[in-house]
């Protein structure tokens, strides 16, 4: 009669608090609550009838969680384990993807939507004998290994960008607003329209304020609404309702054909973001994988 295993997830609750040594990182790191990462140990520790975690001071005074010794000699197994079956599921992946290859391809939600959408749909009509699934993610650097993500394309600051990331392109921004607003030729006339902004921390170029003080404008006269992301901004500026601070070439379509226009001419900033393609590790010389990111670093 086989051996009888306490259930998988509360295995992975146990490894990763001792891991990172404390329950709500661990919890942070599985993207479930502080509460059921508690509830999966004491019943894994009421199963093993031992403890498996304790709190240990460092020399600085701050406290961690530490396995037991039983808990050390549960994380070895449970590692070597975890290990393992990711080897062998990989593999099982490989050799299904060298079947029929099905691989996914993930972006955070206006990326996805505004610049790789179109193009990845036209490598898909290219190359018919790959199936591809396109994934919005709004995590800085996500888990490739754990999601199940192949490529990823990641919007990070410029000191966030590390090998082997390839950068794919980075932003300028510019005011744009809908040919139907018509008649906005001075800066002073921003002051009647509705100022259209994507929430944002630090990065002075998708600051209306920022902009009214550059085009000699009083920052405190605009009427500024703020949107939680990049597509609210672009839907309400192509429904004429105020003026967007436009990223390309996110907005290259629109601009190209006319829904959108620029505004104030040359003047721009560049962004403080770029954005990186991120391959999945063991997939980099991947044929499939490789065909894609030469065709997105083309333009598409």
């Amino acid at each position: 009669m086989p051996p009888r295993l306490p259930p998988l997830a509360a295995l992975r609750a146990f490894a990763t608090v001792a891991r990172e040594g404390g329950f709500a990182r661990a919890a942070a790191t599985l993207h479930v609550s502080t509460s059921a990462i508690s509830h999966q140990i004491r019943a894994l520790e009421a199963e093993l009838r031992t403890p498996l975690l304790t709190r240990a001071r460092n020399g600085a005074g701050h406290s961690r969680t530490e396995p037991t010794p039983e808990g050390a000699e549960l994380l070895l197994a449970v590692e070597e384990a975890l290990t393992r079956l990711g080897e062998t599921c990989d593999a099982i992946r490989s050799r299904a993807r060298r079947a029929r290859p099905r691989l996914t391809v993930a972006a955070n939600g206006s990326f996805a939507s505004l610049w790789l959408a179109p193009r990845l749909a036209a490598f898909a009509g290219r190359h018919p004998s790959t199936a591809w699934t396109m994934r919005a993610v709004e995590e800085e650097r996500p888990d490739l290994q754990r999601e199940g993500i192949d490529l990823a394309i990641l919007r990070l600051r410029a000191g966030a960008v590390r090998p082997p990331d390839q950068i794919l392109f980075e932003e300028v921004m510019f005011p744009v607003c809908s040919p139907a607003l018509g008649g906005i030729d001075t800066p002073e006339k921003l002051l009647g329209q509705s100022l259209l902004e994507e929430a944002h921390s630090a990065s002075p170029e998708m600051d209306w304020r920022h902009w009214l003080g550059l085009l000699g404008l009083p920052p405190a006269q605009g009427r500024i609404i703020r949107f939680s992301s990049f597509n609210q901004v672009i839907a309400a500026a192509l429904a004429g309702a105020g003026v967007a601070l436009g990223r390309v070439p996110l907005l290259d379509a629109e601009l190209a054909a006319g829904r959108l226009v620029r505004l104030f001419a040359p003047r721009q900033l560049p962004g403080s973001w770029a954005f990186v393609l991120h391959t999945r590790p063991g997939l980099a010389g991947d044929p499939h994988v490789t065909q894609l990111r030469d065709f997105l670093l083309t333009g598409g």
